[in-house]
């Protein structure tokens, strides 16, 4: 954005009439504070055109938040399919694969179209953050998916991509580094 900001959303933005490579906060009404480099450090962490990196205590009640529901709906289809099994064991089998199907379902749903096309999964929108490109835009959900698998292969190494948001003081995942996004405040 490069106009008075009217109607944008809060977010760190260029504003007219600062210098080049700079942003400001936006808090949706007015401009907070003086031009700040982007890629600098604000508060401790790197913000981008994107925004104020989010906090690791938000992403952390976030990411419980969505492991939560996932592994309810497993522990509740694994239950169901064991009493269903127990009355007709094809029954339960059924029900298994029913249950197996749900948590699939949610968590393509969760993972890869809400995230993609708002940056929230439903833990990330309960915290007030979001995953957005270093220039603030939507993964998309092709994006939101290979940001879902190279996370995933960098975790079978002992978590550490979810470990490296506390070591890196940009706040980012080794993935996110890699493909260029970043979750910050919404």
């Amino acid at each position: 954005m490069t106009d008075s900001g009217a109607g944008q959303p809060a977010g760190w933005y260029h504003a007219a009439g600062d210098p080049p490579g700079t942003h400001r906060y936006w808090d949706g009404t007015q401009w907070q504070g003086a031009p700040q480099p982007v890629g600098g450090a604000i508060d401790g962490a790197v913000a981008t055109a994107g925004g104020q990196p989010a906090e690791n205590g938000k992403r952390f009640i976030a990411f419980l938040i969505d492991a939560g529901i996932i592994v309810g709906i497993y522990v509740v289809a694994l239950i169901l399919a064991g009493i269903l099994g127990k009355i007709a064991g094809a029954l339960g089998t059924l029900f298994g694969l029913l249950g197996f199907l749900a948590y699939l379902g949610f968590g393509i749903y969760n993972f890869i179209f809400l995230q993609g096309t708002t940056g929230q999964t439903i833990g990330k929108k309960h915290q007030g953050i979001k995953l957005v490109t270093d220039a603030g835009e939507y993964l998309g959900m092709a994006n939101a998916f290979i940001r879902g698998l190279l996370s995933g292969f960098i975790n079978m190494l002992c978590w550490a991509d979810n470990i490296s948001i506390l070591i890196n003081d940009d706040r980012k995942r080794f993935s996110d580094k890699i493909l260029g996004n970043q979750v910050v405040d919404a």
